[in-house]
């Protein structure tokens, strides 16, 4: 998947939107890298096609792939549906970028009104009551959508019982990879990582567990936080130019 996203580098103020929280930073990655912990697809970043367009900083609001399973569509500036709503993430956030390029507009928009059949605030209380405190009533008006970096698709290598490359360290949730999902994970296919992959860490604990001489991580060389974030960042941002070097050669 949005490789597109990464190495296009097309509409960076879109690119800077996220919807996950400012403290994750990665650091798990890191670590692995330091400590030569084998990692995967690290350039894999997936992009969600709808987050609430802001002037704000911050995290960005998800604005639900399901609303437009319902029956919601994209409008360029003029009112026109541009394209299909249930194609891939990767599809539909293409085609934003390529509208928002031809309307000169930092948005596309998304209408619920006349297009879903339900009582809109009851369905998506949530998305309903968010919008409103940003000044946008969905059951009256469009409102305006960005794409925004939502979930890793890579991370630290695993097999199937959630084991990395090193003894007795097991990865679970986003910070792994276990290459279920590939570059385009679909919508809340995310649940896989935290219970399925969970409960066979667990599981192959139980039965498998062998002492081992320990792994003792020392003590982080830096003298502060913000220095080990920024040398985190640079350890990651550097494997990812690397690894999207190599796939380019292949």
């Amino acid at each position: 998947m949005l490789t597109y996203c990464i190495r296009k580098r097309r509409n960076r103020r879109s690119l800077s939107k996220s919807t996950n929280y400012p403290h994750l930073t990665g650091d798990a990655l890191a670590i692995a890298l330091k400590h030569s912990i084998k990692l995967k697809d690290i350039s894999y970043i997936q992009i969600h096609p709808t987050s609430l367009y802001t002037e704000h900083s911050g995290r960005s609001f998800l604005i639900s792939e399901s609303v437009r399973g319902e029956g919601a569509v994209l409008l360029d500036k003029h009112g026109n549906r541009f394209t299909d709503e249930l194609q891939p993430r990767d599809v539909v956030t293409k085609k934003i970028y390529e509208q928002m390029e031809k309307d000169h507009m930092p948005y596309v928009r998304l209408c619920l009104k006349g297009y879903i059949n339900k009582d809109i605030a009851k369905r998506f209380p949530s998305i309903y009551e968010h919008c409103l405190s940003e000044g946008y009533d969905i059951t009256k008006e469009c409102i305006p959508v960005v794409p925004a970096q939502h979930y890793f698709m890579g991370g630290i290598e695993v097999d199937l019982q959630s084991r990395s490359s090193m003894d007795n360290l097991y990865a679970v949730g986003e910070t792994s990879c276990n290459g279920v999902h590939g570059r385009n994970r679909l919508a809340s296919n995310s649940l896989l990582e935290s219970l399925v992959f969970s409960k066979r860490a667990a599981l192959d604990i139980m039965n498998n567990w062998k002492e081992t001489a320990s792994h003792l991580f020392p003590e982080p060389d830096y003298p502060s936080c913000s220095a080990i974030a920024e040398k985190g960042k640079k350890m990651i941002f550097d494997e990812i130019r690397k690894e999207e070097k190599s796939a380019e050669q292949q």
